[in-house]
């Protein structure tokens, strides 16, 4: 009854649209990776697991700021000598006021998920046990926040605590952007989330003390009366970094991989990893059909397997086609092929001239070079000219450069041609540079 009563009477509602209004503000107003990755936040649980605590890069000012803003209302309502009167514990009386506004904050975050997850079970069917810390850890540091944002607005009364909290809060987590402080807030760079990666687990357990210990710190600056309780109040939070700045110091990467999210899934000479398991049925035949196109050629492929390109990748052994589920043929983010003709165009071209990761960077003529002749031999797998999977206006000048090496490849005699395509697929599988050449 108390609680409801404070809800009515407090902003805490209002707290909690809002974290939901801006939260999906910057999920469909910003062109960022959340939109373009291979872990989309409405497709892939890990992906919505992780985006939202990525985007606490723009919230947890906010939630700071709107906990200090809470924190202020008694002294607003000059209430703050009378209630000191009353026989009740400080405790208890902060108790509805804090009891709102984190119901309010979960309530928020809990539409983020539903929104989400509805999306997601349309889509995925691999759930990362993982993401359960992932998720519980957002929790922790919404609760937190919370707690922390209305003890500075107990301990510093004042108008301007609210934006100098936040405006803090936003400056903290710039210029920590690029190094481990960052993880002392509940944001992370998300640049590196993937379907086959999750959070480190012994990131998620530091976090875990480290927001317990900023929540009973923020609990005791609430319910906090005199200077020496204020002090006492610091204790938790010192505990907290004593054991986790060690711990998050030595953290190299936030993300890491996750083995079952890589597991193969094989129906007979297709095989695709436990992340993409429902992408299968889609593949399938025309995975069949690029091994028919390419039976003619020297060693020839067998079996088509995703592949999850990591750092320092290179190309599987010539009997293998690798398949990149929501990736192009350079590996970066992509939308998922749906359309027969397109994967097995695709398929092709990954098994003539497959994506190899170098060490350093040929240039951007060398790509191109390296995409025409590409192209180039899927046309001659197919007997049909053109990009392997774009369409020809995508190109640009680049598909000028394709036309004139297909003129020049198609006057060549059949068995020449053939014998420029097996040298390709040669180099390709040795990752030699300037592929063209071997084709003009």
């Amino acid at each position: 009854m108390i609680l409801r009563t404070e809800l009515r009477r407090s902003a805490a509602p209002v707290v909690g649209v809002g974290f939901v209004v801006v939260t999906f503000a910057l999920i469909y107003g910003l062109s960022g990776p959340w939109h373009k990755g291979t872990a989309p936040w409405n497709e892939q649980w890990t992906g919505l697991a992780q985006w939202p605590r990525s985007l606490m890069m723009f919230l947890w000012p906010l939630v700071l700021g709107a906990g200090a803003w809470q924190g202020l209302r008694d002294k607003r309502s000059h209430v703050t000598e009378l209630l000191g009167t009353t026989p009740r514990p400080s405790w208890r009386r902060a108790l509805p006021l804090v009891g709102a506004m984190l119901l309010a904050m979960f309530a928020g975050y809990l539409v983020v998920l539903v929104v989400g997850g509805v999306q997601v079970a349309a889509h995925a069917s691999y759930f990362p046990t993982a993401s359960f810390a992932v998720v519980g850890v957002m929790v922790l540091a919404l609760a937190g926040s919370v707690l922390l944002g209305v003890g500075l607005g107990r301990l510093v009364p004042s108008p301007l605590t609210p934006p100098v909290v936040a405006i803090l809060a936003l400056a903290v987590q710039i210029a920590a952007q690029n190094g481990w402080p960052l993880l002392l807030t509940p944001a992370f760079n998300g640049l590196d989330i993937t379907v086959f990666t999750t959070v480190a687990p012994a990131v998620s357990l530091s976090q875990t003390v480290w927001f317990l210990g900023i929540g009973a710190t923020g609990f005791g600056l609430v319910v906090a009366v005199r200077a020496r309780h204020r002090l006492v109040a610091l204790l938790p939070v010192a505990v907290a970094a004593g054991v986790t700045l060690p711990a998050l110091s030595g953290v190299d990467s936030v993300v890491v991989a996750d083995p079952g999210s890589r597991e193969l899934l094989c129906d007979k000479d297709v095989c695709v990893t436990r992340a993409h398991e429902s992408y299968l049925t889609t593949v399938r035949a025309p995975a069949r059909s690029a091994l028919t196109l390419l039976r003619n050629l020297p060693d020839a492929p067998t079996s088509v397997v995703e592949i999850v390109p990591d750092e320092g990748y290179r190309p599987p052994p010539a009997n293998v086609v690798p398949m990149f589920v929501g990736l192009d043929a350079s590996g970066y983010p992509d939308s998922f092929l749906t359309q027969p003709a397109d994967i097995e165009r695709e398929l092709v071209g990954n098994a003539v001239v497959p994506e190899c990761r170098r060490d350093g960077s040929d240039g951007w003529e060398a790509y191109v070079g390296n995409a025409v002749a590409r192209a180039v031999a899927v046309g001659w797998a197919t007997g049909a000219a053109g990009p392997v999977v774009d369409d020809p206006s995508s190109w640009g000048d680049e598909y000028d450069r394709f036309e004139r090496a297909w003129a020049a490849f198609t006057t060549l005699p059949a068995n020449e041609q053939r014998d420029r395509v097996i040298a390709l697929r040669a180099a390709a599988h040795d990752c030699q540079h300037n592929l063209l050449s071997i084709l003009a």
